[in-house]
This record gives C-alpha cells, structure tokens and sequence, in this order.
C-alpha cells in the first residue's frame, strides 16, 4: 500500500472549485506535414505513458480525511473522459487559443478519476512567426500526482526518449482494506508528534544557517514581504496569457550579460513586465517584489516517481530598478543566494516539515495564513511564483509532427493569486501565466508588458560591449 507524501496530500487538501490543484502542460506541434489524431493520441499513450504512475493509479481518501490518501489501482481506462478533441473557431487566431487554454486549465478535474486528461486541439492557423497548420496537446495532471520535472521526464517518454532512468517498471500496489486503513491512521497520529519535535530539533539550527548565508551577501536588499496586488483571496476565473519567445533572442542577452542563466533571463522578463504593469496601475512599490520559486530535491537515488520533492526559494526580482540590464543581474544574485539558503536549510529536513504535519491541518494553515495576511499586516513569502519546467530536449517530434514550443500553467491559490511558467524547446521559449481574473481582468494588457519588458531587455543588452 502506497500512501501520499504529506505535500502530495497538502494538494488534495488544498483543492476546490476555486482554487484547483492541477498544472498544464501544451504542447504546440507544426501540422503541415503530419496531422495528429485522437485514434494515435490513445496509441501513443498505451505504448509510451501507461506504465508511468500517472496512468496506473488514482486517489482513495481515508474518511474524514483523517489520514493522507493512498495510491490505489486505477482499473480500465474510461478514454471518453480522458482524451478529447476541441477546435479553435474557423480563423483560429492567437487570442481564441488562450481563451481554450484558459477554459481548459480552470477547470477542475474529477478526484475519483485518475488524475490526467489530454486534450487535442485543432485548427491553430495563421499564427505570426509559426507555420500555417498548427496543432496543440494539452496535458492536465494534479499537483498531487506529479512535479515539474516528473512532468519533464514524461514529456520527454511521450516523445520516445528513453534513457535508463526513465524506463521504470509498471507501478503496483494493493488496494487497502479498512482494518489496515485505521491502524495505520493512528499509529501515523502518534508517529506525527514524535517526528515533528525531531523536525524542529532540526530545522532550528537549518534557519540559522540559511540566516547567515543572507549576512553573506550584505549588498543584496531584502524583498518586500507586504502584501502586493496578487496576494488576495482568488475568485475561480481565471486569466491565461503566453508570450513565447526566440531562442535567438535569449540566447542574444545571455551571450551579451554574461554570467547569468536562462531562468535568470527569463525571470528578468516577467520582473520587467510586472515593474511596467504595476506602474500601470499605481501600485509599484519602493522595494523589491519577490518570486516564489520552486526547486527540484531529487537526487540521482530517487525513484522516477510523480510524488513531489520540491522546495520553494525566496528570489528578489529588482522590481525598484529601472535598468533592465541591472535588474537581470541583480536576479542573478538573488537566485544565488536563494539556493544556498535552500542548501543550508537541508533538503531532508524541508520534506519533513510537510510530513510531520497532518495534511488536512497544514493546508488549513496554508489557508489560514492567506486569510490572516488581508485582515493584519502579516508578512507575505512571495507576491508570485515562477516556476521553471524543462520542455522535451533538441528536435522532437510526435508521429512526424514537428514540436514547435512547450507552456505551461500551474495553480493559483488564495494569497497568491499570479503563477508564472517558463519552458522551452530547441527553437523558442516561452512564459506563461495563470491568474484570478478578479486581480487582473485583462490578460492581454499584462502580456503587452511583458512584450514591451523583453523589447527593454533585448535593446539594452544590444548597447553592451
């Protein structure tokens, strides 16, 4: 019997009408040559995916949730509700595909199901700076079932790259029996309590060590934690928008700057679009925003399995600073520090904060926290997240239709109402956001800042020497 992590259980817990817990990948093929189909979708998936966990297994919650949930089998697959086909209008334009994205993502999936659905979408034509026929694949999984590079590793087999790590074995487990169930419930209870003193024995001394590595890097400022416009209570409508980018252009401001990343890149952008939206608005505060960033904790050892191991950095994003060149350096720096505070804090011990907790109580702290900071002058952790998820390496291809580029969407939630995903392929990269459609009711005037931030971006790289 396989049980949920507590953080894998936290997104169960954490799931509702507005504020579904489930990411999104869409891939956007060239369907000049070679079209896709829904017949060769369901192939592709019984000869490359079934045997991934995703596929194999579904929820099975413990009564009054007393316990995490456990993985049992899923059974037969019910390919009506798992796979099916859509079509942008006759003139498909740009603007009609995020509106599908936008209806697809805030769309809650069913917790009694598996927890994927793909979604081929056709009649994407007449795109600027894509070919004439385009198609989309629109992949949706729980948070709970799968991380951003587990998603990564299965874009990568849906694609036919199998390397010795990713081939796995079929996932087997037992469906629990009630007796089983509630003695291992309360002995997990009890266990709870003992782990949790020995997880504050250690994390006490990790949050002097991160502190110190702060004290480390004196000429960094420390980002705002008060509230900014994003960190609101979230309505269930949403507001979804990509701005995809050259490589050409990245590759560009990294050959220029220097010594900085692609994330650091690409992260500049959306600092330099919410910066100039921010504005906008009146709302532009003195001190930096910060991001949310998540980070893998896999190691080489861990099993290829969806359950998280993530950790979320602290990153500075200069929104103060008008220079965009300054701005992506400071980034840099913030980034670096970020992860040697991770590092300092131990990546066991960070895992064990979320298993020490009963999920149903840590996603009520997360909710009350959110709460609390509207109604007091509690200090918020981020005012957005950004959240890197490496899209398939080199040319690919599905079924000879050639992959043009890789988004991404992951979830909103109360007090973090702005989730930002940067992914790429061999050619483009790309930035997506989610937002509540309460705290930003126009996407296309955030994406116009982030357009205008790159432009920023690209033009004072270019006068470096």
């Amino acid at each position: 019997m396989e049980q949920l992590s507590g953080l894998d259980a936290a997104f169960v817990h954490q799931d509702s009408a507005r504020t579904p817990m489930h990411v999104t990948a869409a891939l956007i093929y060239d369907a000049t040559n070679s079209t896709l189909t829904l017949p060769l979708v369901e192939r592709l998936v019984r000869t490359r995916l079934l045997s991934e966990a995703l596929f194999q297994r579904k929820l099975h919650r413990v009564a009054m949730d007393f316990d995490t949930p456990y993985w049992v089998p899923a059974g037969d697959i019910e390919w009506s509700y798992h796979l099916k086909s859509n079509r942008i209008p006759v003139g498909g334009t740009w603007e009609s595909f995020q509106e599908i994205l936008q209806n697809e993502h805030s769309r809650r999936m069913n917790l009694q199901k598996p927890l994927w659905q793909l979604s081929l979408i056709t009649g994407l034509n007449g795109i600027p700076d894509l070919p004439p026929e385009c198609q989309v694949l629109i992949l949706k999984a729980h948070h709970a079932a799968i991380d951003g590079i587990s998603l990564a590793r299965l874009l990568a087999r849906l694609h036919g790259m199998e390397t010795a790590n990713q081939s796995g074995g079929q996932w087997q487990s037992s469906q629990p029996n009630q007796w089983d169930i509630w003695s291992r419930a309360n002995l997990h209870s009890l266990n709870r309590q003992l782990k949790l003193a020995e997880t504050m024995g250690k994390l006490l001394p990790g949050l002097m060590r991160a502190r110190e590595t702060r004290h480390n890097a004196p000429e960094l400022p420390p980002p705002l934690r008060n509230r900014a416009r994003f960190n609101d209570q979230v309505s269930a409508r949403r507001s979804v928008g990509v701005l995809l980018i050259s490589r050409a252009d990245i590759e560009h401001i990294k050959r220029q700057v220097r010594r900085v990343t692609y994330n650091d890149i690409t992260s500049a952008v959306i600092a330099g679009g919410l910066r100039k939206y921010l504005q906008k608005k009146g709302e532009l505060p003195s001190g930096s925003l910060a991001a949310g960033m998540p980070i893998s904790l896999r190691s080489s050892a861990d099993e290829p399995s969806g359950s998280n191991r993530i950790a979320t950095m602290s990153v500075g994003l200069g929104t103060e600073l008008e220079d965009p060149v300054e701005r992506l350096r400071r980034i840099h720096r913030y980034a670096v520090a970020g992860k040697k505070a991770i590092s300092a804090l131990g990546t066991g011990t960070i895992m064990d904060i979320s298993d020490s907790i009963a999920p149903p109580v840590l996603a009520e702290g997360i909710r009350t926290l959110a709460w609390a900071s509207r109604v007091a002058p509690v200090p918020v952790p981020f005012h957005t997240m950004i959240s890197n998820v490496p899209g398939p390496e080199g040319d690919q291809q599905l079924d000879g239709a050639p992959l043009l580029a890789c988004l991404g969407l992951g979830p909103v939630r109360d007090n973090m109402g702005l989730f930002h995903t940067i992914s790429s392929t061999s050619s483009r990269f790309s930035i997506s956001f989610n937002a509540c459609r309460k705290l930003m009711t126009n996407a296309d005037d955030y994406l116009t800042c982030l357009e205008s931030a790159l432009n920023d971006l690209l033009e004072a790289a270019s006068t470096l020497r």
